[in-house]
C-alpha cells in the first residue's frame, strides 16, 4: 500500500507541475507518455508486485536491485545498492546540466497492510484520485 501511495505522491507532484505550464511547453511530452503509456504501466505493475518489506526482513536485497534497476532504466547515470547495518539504500546520481541541485529521499519498500487503517488510506486515495481527475480534464 505504501508503494501505491508513494507513486500516487510522484504522480500528484508531476500533475501539479504540468498543471503549472503552458500547453506548448509539453507537447512533446505528452507525445513522450502517450507512446510509452502500456511499457509504463507494465514497469509499475512490477514494481508493485516486487516483495519488498523491510519489517519482516523480505525482499531484500531484491527490492533495492530492483529500485536501483528502475534509476537506471529512467535515465539516471548512477544508481548504486548501498549496504548498511539495516536495510540497503540506494544512491543514485542524474545530471542534465540544470542550474539548481535536488535532493530526493525516497522508500522502495512497503509496510505491512493493516485493516484497521484500510478506511483511512482508501479515503485519501479517493481524494487524491479527484484531484488528479481534476488536474487531467485541463490536458
Amino acid at each position: 500500500m505504501k508503494k501505491k501511495l508513494v507513486i500516487a505522491s510522484t504522480v500528484l507532484a508531476f500533475a501539479s507541475l504540468y498543471c503549472a505550464a503552458t500547453p506548448d511547453d509539453l507537447a512533446d511530452i505528452k507525445t513522450e507518455i502517450t507512446k510509452r503509456h502500456d511499457e509504463a504501466v507494465k514497469r509499475l505493475q512490477d514494481w508493485i508486485g516486487q516483495v519488498s518489506i523491510a519489517a519482516e526482513n523480505r525482499g531484500y536485497p531484491e527490492g533495492a536491485q530492483y529500485m536501483a534497476k528502475l534509476a537506471r532504466d529512467a535515465g539516471f547515470q548512477q544508481a548504486s545498492v548501498i549496504n548498511t547495518d539495516g536495510k540497503p539504500g540506494v544512491f543514485a546520481i542524474l545530471d542534465v546540466g540544470a542550474p539548481k541541485t535536488v535532493g530526493l529521499y525516497f522508500m522502495y519498500d512497503v509496510k505491512q497492510f493493516d485493516r484497521d487503517r484500510k478506511r483511512h488510506f482508501s479515503r485519501r486515495c479517493m481524494r487524491f484520485a479527484a484531484r488528479a481527475r481534476k488536474c487531467r480534464s485541463t490536458w
